[in-house]
């Protein structure tokens, strides 16, 4: 096997932001100047161009040996599952080619010292003369639905409180998982913080940074005693640099290999007791995007494929309980509204095994008088709706010329048709004029009720025809 290595494939998640896209393809720059070797940039998902695209360009280009590294900062679905299958699949395709696969940043000192930097800059920047005994720094991760993935944030966050004489440092979570940034917040609050700095345990820039940053920032408001700061994510800090070099000469030197210690799909942990056991395998959203389709029982694939569309407790021949999924309780944020865009962990488990948000008879509209009545009721219905469809889904909402309904703009016709047939089987009436969904609205609509079941469904079907049907069929879910 050849032992030079020719190129370094560097796995990004992916990102909707041009500028976090421009932000990782600088640093990927950047370290191919100091390795001395071309680095070949792809990414997961949302953007271009997929992994296995940046596969065949170090094929195209000569290459017989590639280091692959995944820019993850945690061991989780896409690194344990995602990447492989894509690397498996190439090992096939191009069998002269020799892939070695390195593991993610984790909790390296040279990570450590970066976050410590970051919030030492923040500190510095602030007017006010507060004790660092009085700072709480509050680590926030992506969050996972892997608990190995969960809990280095929370070692992290030890790591740091260790000599650096802050009185708190504590773990939180952008989403898919607790404690919520808010919650710890106000936790440090009551513990007698002065100061609080939010500290991203983010690789680069993007929607969740910003969205993050706003979240923290809402909370000044109601602790206007209290300085709250956010401080820069990891971006440039040399010790990225520092600890992608390391991964990366430990893929050269035989070092690398992944701890199994507290891998859900080794060990059978309480709350992921369906996951343990689970094949390696991706779907053609993530890590075989770009790949092929194959149609039909002929294709070889096709049981993998629908297998694939399912949730992990549901995959290989795994049965829905027939009790319906308990009904997810409404989550409030700093400003007091709905924050109908946290309350579900697992937008695929809701899709699949929720069972119909609206039970009992069909939710149909209102009759026009009763929209007549009370127009101050229809329009705090409205405004709700619109705001917690925004929230679940980013569709744009169209005001209806018939009263008692909500209008939702779909991207295309092919979309609407089928979140139309997916939302009756919700049991909620829905009707279509071209590329736009009307559902029922009224003033006697319940918040924790009708108002929920409205979104709940919009929630399930616009993530299922994005996730999984649009990818099958050949849509562009990302227009």
């Amino acid at each position: 096997m050849p032992k030079k290595v020719d190129a370094l494939l560097l796995i990004g998640h992916g990102s909707r932001d041009a500028e976090a896209i421009a932000e990782y393809n600088h640093f990927a720059e950047q370290l191919g100047h100091q390795l001395k070797l071309p680095v070949t940039s792809c990414f997961l998902e949302f953007a271009e161009p997929p992994i296995v695209a940046g596969i065949q360009a170090c094929v195209e280009a000569g290459a017989r040996r590639v280091v692959a590294l995944p820019l993850f900062l945690g061991p989780a679905g896409h690194q344990k599952n995602d990447v492989p299958a894509i690397i498996n699949w190439a090992k096939q395709e191009w069998p002269q080619l020799q892939i070695d696969y390195g593991t993610p940043l984790g909790p390296q000192p040279q990570i450590i010292e970066g976050l410590a930097d970051r919030a030492a800059a923040t500190l510095a920047a602030s007017e006010r003369d507060i004790p660092t005994q009085e700072t709480a720094l509050i680590v926030v991760g992506r969050g996972s639905r892997d608990p190995d993935s969960n809990s280095d944030v929370t070692k992290i966050a030890r790591l740091l409180w260790e000599g650096r004489g802050y009185g708190w440092v504590e773990p939180a979570f952008y989403a898919l998982t607790e404690p919520s940034i808010e919650s710890v917040i106000e936790r440090c609050v009551k513990l007698g913080a002065k100061r609080i700095i939010s500290l991203p345990f983010l690789l680069f820039t993007g929607l969740i940074r910003t969205r993050l940053d706003n979240k923290v920032l809402a909370t000044r408001r109601l602790y206007p005693g209290v300085e709250i700061l956010t401080a820069e994510h990891l971006s440039n800090h040399p010790g990225v640099t520092a600890a992608v070099r390391y991964r990366y000469e430990q893929v050269l030197d035989g070092s690398a290999a992944m701890t199994c210690d507290l891998c859900k799909y080794r060990h059978q942990f309480i709350g992921f007791e369906n996951e343990f056991g689970l094949p390696q395998r991706s779907d053609h959203a993530h890590g075989l995007r770009g790949v092929p389709h194959s149609h039909g029982p002929n294709g070889g694939d096709y049981d993998q494929q629908i297998n694939a569309l399912l949730p992990p407790q549901y995959q290989n021949g795994g049965q829905p309980s027939a009790a319906p999924m308990g009904a997810a309780e409404l989550k409030f944020g700093a400003d007091g509204q709905v924050a109908w865009d946290q309350m579900w962990t697992d937008f695929c488990d809701l899709a699949l095994a929720g069972g119909a948000p609206h039970r009992g008879d069909l939710l149909e509209p209102v009759l026009p008088d009763a929209v007549v009545a009370d127009p101050a009721g229809t329009a705090n219905v409205l405004a709700e709706l619109e705001r917690g469809i925004r929230l679940v889904s980013g569709l744009e909402i169209v005001p209806s010329r018939s009263p008692g309904w909500v209008g939702v703009a779909c991207r295309d016709e092919a979309m609407a048709l089928w979140m139309l047939r997916a939302i009756i089987v919700e049991n909620i009436c829905v009707r279509r004029e071209g590329t736009v969904l009307y559902l029922p609205a009224g003033p006697g609509f319940r918040l924790e009720q009708e108002i929920k079941n409205v979104i709940t469904a919009v929630a399930k079907t616009h993530h299922y025809w994005t996730e999984h049907i649009a990818n099958t069929t050949g849509q562009d879910r990302n227009r």
